[in-house]
């Protein structure tokens, strides 16, 4: 009799909130990626204090904001990782404002708190991101073709115009019940690249292009997302790659091998540059040496 293969453990078992009332990476408008290394010596009560402060945060702020902790699972050692999942941009700024005393953002105490959750951490190891779902026309990206087809993602609200943000599960076709995120992954892949700035709205149309592409040939086992820094390096592109399981990697890697044409490798000999600005493929569009991948994996809470 064969051993049962171990079961994976998901982000979902930090909340207590059913699945369709968790926000994650699909149905969030704005996403804080926060990562910090955990100080030598320090290990057992940093993770302590990590789980304390998720469980904390999601039972004060159900609904409106989902935090969720991981930590690398290759890579740098005790380097750990919070993705808070928010419902909108408004809740951000209200969230803030909790712990601003102390300069701890959305994650930070009530001012006047002090558990020692600061000498658990190098000093200038904590590093936040503001990341957006990426929507045709963000940061004036839109192409050509897309402003003549009248793609407006402007809205007006009391008079006023702003750009509408959507959450990422509205960046693919699929049904949502199919979809892997941040919540329901076994393992997260979190994939950076830099775009030439010349080519920047030619790289969304890949990006989003290769993401559905692993989406529709993967569904139930792997999906992508794309996300944009709000604050920060300007055509810098975020995949969260949502993989059920470590077995996941190897099938994607199967699709990267396959000559099928309705697999990935198609998309990396296209020309996506028109003829008009020179032509050209992928390696003309995302800067040589600039795609990092990180691999993450849910902090289990036992």
């Amino acid at each position: 009799m064969e051993d049962a293969l171990p079961t994976t453990t998901t982000a979902q078992h930090q909340v207590r909130t059913p699945p369709d009332k968790t926000l994650d990476t699909a149905s969030a408008e704005v996403v804080l990626w926060r990562t910090a290394q955990i100080r030598a010596g320090h290990g057992p009560r940093a993770r302590a204090a990590t789980r304390a402060l998720t469980e904390s945060f999601n039972e004060q702020h159900e609904g409106v904001a989902t935090a969720l902790s991981y930590e690398d699972a290759f890579g740098t050692r005790g380097r750990l990782h919070w993705l808070v999942h928010l419902r909108s941009m408004s809740d951000y700024t209200a969230l803030t404002q909790r712990g601003a005393d102390r300069g701890s953002g959305v994650l930070g105490l009530a001012a006047g708190e002090d558990d020692g959750w600061e000498e658990l951490f190098e000093a200038g190891s904590v590093r936040e991101t503001v990341l957006l779902p990426h929507r045709w026309g963000i940061f004036g990206t839109a192409t050509e073709a897309m402003m003549k087809a009248d793609v407006n993602p402007v809205e007006e609200v009391n008079g006023r115009g702003r750009f509408r943000l959507l959450p990422a599960a509205g960046q693919t076709s699929l049904p949502v019940e199919s979809l892997v995120t941040s919540a329901s992954s076994g393992l997260l892949m979190h994939r950076t690249a830099q775009a030439a700035h010349g080519y920047r709205a030619e790289a969304r149309v890949l990006a989003r292009t290769l993401a559905e592409t692993y989406n529709l040939n993967a569904e139930g086992r792997t999906t992508v997302l794309l996300f944009e820094e709000a604050f920060g390096q300007m055509d810098r592109l975020h995949f969260f790659i949502h993989m059920a399981d470590v077995e996941a990697y190897q099938e994607l890697m199967a699709l990267d091998a396959s000559p099928d044409p309705n697999a990935p490798r198609a998309s990396y000999i296209q020309e996506w540059i028109s003829p008009e600005r020179g032509g050209g493929t992928w390696d003309k569009i995302i800067l040589q040496g600039t795609t990092r991948d990180s691999l993450l994996a849910p902090r289990i809470f036992a």
